[in-house]
């Protein structure tokens, strides 16, 4: 580092933060993760910590809640979302001088509008193979589903109706899986959280479909049900492949699973249904 770069001012240093995380991920992986993910990192458009600073100091603003005599109420849950490949090559320092950056600005900004907030201001950094980018999204964490249903029940009160007494839950999916191994074939049967926790693919038992076969990775693949009822499957960086009706997904990309669609993970075959109602 030159006497110049040491010399630079702090805040064009933040500045620089995920362009710089970016910026590390095609270097360590080439010009083949550049072209998969359609981007350059350039420093007049590239994301900026001050963008994203900005983006989420106005979501806050959205976000918070005029309680009357209790005064107004901010998220105090600051979720940063980081696309799987991003945080498996970005050096675990640079996160961290994110994680730190945007804390600072999250308490500085909500004590400069005399927010309240219903628990102490948190950073929580989430890594998903189903999140392109890197966003931040505030919000009232433990609270959020009790926050809703006070929401509801006020809604329901100016509209003369009755008040329920609480939301209806989602239903879970079941999906049979229809396994074909080398010399045998399964039917199982995994349920489905949609827009919920994702269920793993491995040779491993510990997986929530198991598929002891060496030509599956001990950790394959992912799977996961959107809020839609859309099945989801991305590749975790497995050895020989995760496939759609022959052809292979690229690892960190999420592909939607159709009816009739052939799934390959490794050698062996899996097709998925919908249990009869």
């Amino acid at each position: 580092m030159t006497e110049e770069s040491k010399s630079a001012p702090r805040k064009k240093r933040e500045e620089a933060l995920p362009e710089r995380l970016l910026r590390k991920v095609l270097e360590n992986v080439g010009d083949v993760v550049d072209r998969k993910f359609g981007r350059t990192v350039e420093p007049k458009s590239g994301l900026t910590t001050s963008k994203l600073v900005e983006r989420m100091k106005r979501l806050i603003d959205e976000r918070v809640r005029n309680e009357g005599p209790k005064g107004r109420i901010a998220p105090h849950l600051m979720k940063l979302k980081l696309e799987w490949g991003t945080h498996a090559e970005a050096p675990p320092e640079i996160l961290k001088d994110l994680e730190h950056e945007l804390f600072a600005e999250a308490i500085d900004h909500i004590n400069d509008h005399r927010y309240r907030t219903l628990a102490p201001v948190r950073i929580e950094s989430e890594v998903d193979i189903f999140t392109t980018g890197i966003s931040v999204d505030p919000s009232f964490g433990e609270f959020e589903e009790e926050l809703r249903q006070q929401d509801e029940a006020k809604r329901a009160a100016l509209a003369g109706i009755a008040i329920p007494t609480a939301a209806p839950p989602v239903p879970d999916v079941t999906l049979i899986a229809r396994v074909t191994m080398r010399d045998n074939t399964r039917e199982l049967s995994l349920v489905f959280a949609p827009g919920g926790r994702r269920l793993n693919v491995g040779r491993v038992s510990d997986n929530d479909l198991s598929l002891n076969d060496g030509s599956v990775s001990k950790i394959h693949a992912a799977l996961v049900m959107n809020k839609e009822g859309t099945l989801l499957v991305a590749d975790t960086g497995s050895t020989n492949g995760t496939y759609i009706n022959g052809r292979r997904i690229a690892y960190g990309e999420s592909r939607p699973i159709e009816d009739g669609d052939v799934v390959g993970f490794g050698d062996i075959e899996v097709r998925f249904r919908r249990t009869e109602t």
